[in-house]
């Protein structure tokens, strides 16, 4: 294990990365396209833990002359190394939470003035960024380089804290502080902006109508994350490794990665890994959910159960629609999208996206957020477990029983107010963490079945009735012949009607019918 190349598992400092020659995965061809572009103005949304904050320290680097870092790397001998001045802003290091977002900013721009002995005289927060960029640019003579992280980070985070007001006032200040760049532009050689959401350039950017959007940017589709190829090249010593330790397959190595941590697309055709997933994967030496340990998503899984959304796959979104963030009208599909828990799987012949998860591992976090909170307990593990074993043993009874105990935490207030809606939720989460193929309401020529589960030779066809009896959900699908399209595989066919009581908040009563050949 020593002999392997050290992986830069966490690390956001360039520097720190070719200085103790860890792994680098050379991404400097697409700076040079971005550096060379027509335009001067840019922004990147991408997900959490993509290599935003290790883009935006590389360009910092470069900007700074530090050619020796460079070296082997593409863009090595492609330009002039001039040593730019730079203004950095870190959003998510400001403080603005502690010191409010005017005063914080109002402070890094002086922080950066002292770093060059400027002296900076102006009041308003836009005009003192308006002196530092055109001072900068007299006493260097050279155009001045800005970099922004996290840029919707004074945003979001107010908004996960429910402070809606919070998030409008910030994003005037980000607005009043953007809108003197344009007025600046003589003195900007480069101005690079990365965050997780996209907000309209009305809301946000109205003054800046020269900055390009690189999201969707088919140059710039790969410029971060990983492709299969470049697993390949830098990681494939690793994989070797995992595979002579746990004595598996290389191949199969290769797929299991490929299964947890690949998908994320912006384009719909071109794949990728999460580098983050990947590289904790590749130094932990074992597939696991390292997405979930990484941050919940409290904003997002509030707006889905508000929504009542909760079968997350293929759905159908406008380029328009997940684009754009608005503080005031959140859309479940564009905050889905934009914080990378669904991606574009293809697009449809009207020009509309397709939306799916990007892998196993995003897929397990959504459902492990959603049944917790759809069921109001944290202990949904066990649970799946258990779930799991009565699915595989074929078990109903212990299936009946395993999933009361998850209805048995939801506040009585809010069960009685929305039990249909969590009695159906809830179930489909449940069958879905314990690791099963399930879909929901899927269509018939006479209807719609509520739910189909597969596993192994069997196929289970569900009908949920609420305070009525087992036997009447059976009958319906006897009736309305919903497994009529299943008996061609030669799959056991098992119909199943279950009762809910909304009194008593379980299933009541469950009745089982093998379909016979």
């Amino acid at each position: 294990m020593n002999q392997l190349p050290l992986l830069p598992t966490g690390q956001q400092e360039f520097s720190e990365i070719r200085q103790t020659r860890r792994i680098y995965v050379d991404k400097t061809d697409f700076i040079y396209r971005l550096i060379t572009h027509s335009s001067y103005f840019f922004f990147l949304s991408r997900p959490r833990r993509f290599g935003k904050s290790l883009l935006i320290n590389t360009l910092k680097e470069l900007f700074a002359g530090r050619k020796e870092l460079f070296q082997k790397l593409y863009i090595y001998d492609k330009i002039d190394w001039i040593p730019y001045p730079i203004i950095h802003i870190d959003c998510s290091k400001l403080g603005f939470r502690e010191l409010g977002l005017k005063y914080a900013l109002e402070n890094r721009l002086q922080e950066i003035a002292n770093e060059y002995q400027i002296q900076l005289y102006e009041n308003a927060l836009g005009l003192l960024f308006a002196e530092l960029i055109r001072k900068l640019y007299e006493k260097t003579h050279l155009k001045v380089v800005i970099l922004v992280d996290e840029y919707d980070k004074p945003i979001t985070d107010v908004l996960e804290q429910g402070d809606k007001n919070q998030a409008h006032e910030n994003r005037e200040v980000l607005r009043m502080f953007y809108s003197i760049v344009k007025g600046s532009s003589a003195y900007i050689r480069f101005m690079f902006l990365t965050g997780i959401t996209r907000f309209t350039k009305v809301s946000l950017f109205s003054d800046l109508n020269n900055l390009v959007d690189i999201t969707f940017h088919k140059d710039f589709h790969n410029m971060l994350g990983y492709t299969q190829n470049e697993i390949h090249h830098y990681f494939t010593p690793h994989l070797q490794f995992i595979a002579k330790e746990t004595s598996k397959n290389i191949d199969d190595l290769w797929k299991e990665i490929k299964f947890w941590y690949n998908g994320y697309s912006w384009n719909g055709k071109d794949k990728l890994y999460n580098p983050f997933s990947v590289l904790c994967y590749l130094d932990a030496r074992e597939a696991r959910n390292f997405w979930f340990e990484s941050g919940t998503p409290k904003m997002l899984i509030n707006l889905l159960r508000k929504e009542w959304l909760y079968d997350l796959r293929n759905l159908k979104a406008s380029m328009s629609l997940i684009s754009n963030f608005d503080i005031d009208n959140l859309n479940p599909e564009t905050l889905l999208f934009q914080t990378g828990y669904l991606t574009i799987d293809s697009i449809d012949e009207f020009g509309d996206f397709v939306l799916n998860y990007p892998n196993y591992e995003v897929e397990l976090s959504m459902t492990q957020y959603l049944i917790g909170s759809y069921s109001f307990q944290m202990r949904h593990a066990s649970t799946a477990n258990q779930i799991a074993a009565a699915i595989r043993k074929n078990d109903l009874e212990l299936l009946k029983e395993t999933i009361n105990i998850l209805f048995a935490d939801i506040p009585a207030e809010i069960f009685i107010a929305n039990k249909e809606a969590y009695y159906h939720s809830v179930l489909y989460l449940a069958l879905k963490l314990a690791g099963f193929h399930i879909q929901a309401e899927i269509r018939t020529s006479k209807g719609r079945i509520d739910a189909v589960l597969a596993y192994e030779n069997r196929i289970y066809l569900f009908e949920f009735k609420l305070d009525q009896n087992a036997s009447i959900a059976l009958e319906q699908i006897r009736n309305k012949d919903y497994f009529k399209k299943y008996l061609h595989t030669d799959k056991e066919l098992y119909l199943v009607g279950i009762n809910f009581s909304s009194v008593k908040k379980e299933i009541e009563s469950c009745e089982v019918i093998k379909v016979p050949k």
